[in-house]
């Protein structure tokens, strides 16, 4: 497969507390070097208007994420976020991680087991993925997996084990890390989390 980088003509963005938990979905209505104005498209403004601090984090992976804390509402849902400083670097978008019920393959590269096992995803983020399998895997085990819930094909992404987690009857809970990933795989793997954050807003106003 081929990949190609596409520019999101979109001003989208999610907005996450400190924690990472996803708080609403916005459209940067303006941004000036001390100031960003968002204006909530998704959920609820009352949960960022409570929340000191505040991730904004545009869709857009040529725009940097800032961490900015409000200082002014209006009655249309715009929120005036003081910019406090630039979230430098890819960390607070790999680490956007979301929960995610999928079930897909795994293929061992490593260890006495060398056949596909089937495995439940937990959650995952443009960093890595955890999930649950019956296979018995150590720290520092290589294996391929294929995540499925991208928009294009279905990815088959490397990946180490960082831990083992408890068991769920005879499956254990697995953490890992991708390894050799490139940009654009590693593009659509976040677009897939950033498309997850939404639908649960989504969810949650539903409910």
């Amino acid at each position: 497969m081929i990949f190609g980088k596409k520019k999101k003509n979109t001003a989208s963005c999610m907005l996450m507390d400190s924690m990472s938990k996803v708080l609403a979905k916005g459209r940067v209505e303006s941004r000036q070097p001390d100031s960003v104005r968002v204006k909530i498209t998704e959920g609820n403004v009352k949960e960022v208007l409570r929340v000191n601090k505040v991730q904004i984090v545009p869709s857009q992976e040529d725009t940097p994420a800032v961490l900015g804390r409000v200082i002014d509402c209006d009655d249309n849902d715009v929120v005036t976020f003081m910019t406090l400083r630039e979230l430098k670097g890819e960390t607070v978008r790999t680490n956007l991680r979301m929960p995610v019920d999928f079930t897909s393959y795994c293929y061992p590269l490593s260890g006495p087991v060398r056949t596909r096992a089937a495995f439940r995803a937990n959650d995952l983020s443009g960093g890595g993925i955890s999930f649950y399998c019956a296979l018995d895997l150590s720290p520092g085990d290589l294996l391929e997996v294929v995540i499925p819930i991208t928009k294009v094909a279905p990815l088959l992404l490397k990946c180490q084990i960082l831990r083992k987690g408890g068991s769920n009857g005879e499956y254990t809970l697995y953490a890992a890390k991708f390894t050799d990933i490139i940009d654009e795989q590693e593009s659509l793997v976040r677009e897939a989390v950033f498309r997850a954050q939404v639908q649960h807003i989504r969810d949650q106003r539903a409910s």
